[in-house]
């Protein structure tokens, strides 16, 4: 996947959270983003989700100039698959049909393709018992479960994690983040925000540190994590890999 923002800024409340972000990652296939709380980790992601609209400067996927324009962002949203630390499942339907509406609604598959397409993803990550089940009767790893495979269903051009796990106790916390690998190693592209460094060590190819809007560090995971060059990545490494 060819990535690249230029002069990519957004503010909120007078507080720029993205702050002219340039750069281009011409070959990534798992991009990682790093760094602390407020550093636009997040704003970022929604960005290329096209869930927020920058106050100024151009994303480019592959080449292709996404427009922020009503029309194109329903369209360019419905190719990717995001998945949320809230899991944003429908509580009032089960897991099956949560994973059935988007294959209907927005991708316009018949009923009987739809449920085909549904149940074959739900084996797929081992949740076929947990079909007719609501998402209150469902654990939080069963939960995020059904989300990373309602977004998988839809086969995404990408997909995009943001801080998925954040919700989880530790153990479905490993679950989770064996499927996001299992997901990588199949050779689907993917970002990911996450706050689990080993996880992101392991994980991406290429990592971003961000901190107060700006992309302060770019470059191999393993290289960031084993040899970082400014400041401030090296003391947030020291204060989130201390324990």
């Amino acid at each position: 996947m060819h990535l690249n923002f230029s002069h990519l800024t957004k503010t909120y409340a007078r507080r720029r959270v993205l702050d002219d972000i340039s750069i281009d990652l011409p070959d990534v296939h798992a991009l990682v983003v790093i760094g602390p709380s407020g550093g636009g980790k997040t704003t970022l992601l929604r960005t290329v989700a096209g869930l927020e609209r920058p106050d100024s400067g151009e994303v480019r996927i592959d080449g292709e100039l996404l427009h922020f324009d009503d029309v194109s962002l329903l369209k360019h949203r419905r190719s990717i698959g995001t998945v949320f630390q809230a899991f944003n499942l429908f509580p009032h339907l089960t897991a099956l049909e949560n994973i059935l509406l988007p294959l209907e609604r927005a991708h316009g598959l018949l009923h009987d393709h739809a449920v085909e397409t549904a149940q074959a993803i739900l084996k797929r990550f081992q949740l076929t018992v947990h079909a007719d089940k609501k998402p209150a009767q469902l654990s939080g790893g069963q939960q995020q479960r059904v989300a990373i495979a309602r977004a998988i269903a839809i086969k995404p051009r990408f997909l995009l994690f943001d801080e998925p796990t954040s919700a989880l106790d530790p153990e479905m916390t490993s679950e989770v983040l064996d499927i996001i690998g299992e997901l990588r190693d199949e050779g689907r592209d993917l970002l990911l925000v996450t706050h689990h460094m080993g996880f992101a060590r392991t994980a991406g190819d290429h990592c971003l540190f961000m901190a107060e809007g700006k992309i302060v560090e770019s470059g191999p995971a393993e290289r960031l994590f084993a040899e970082p060059q400014s400041r401030e990545l090296q003391q947030f490494l020291g204060r989130v890999m201390r324990y």
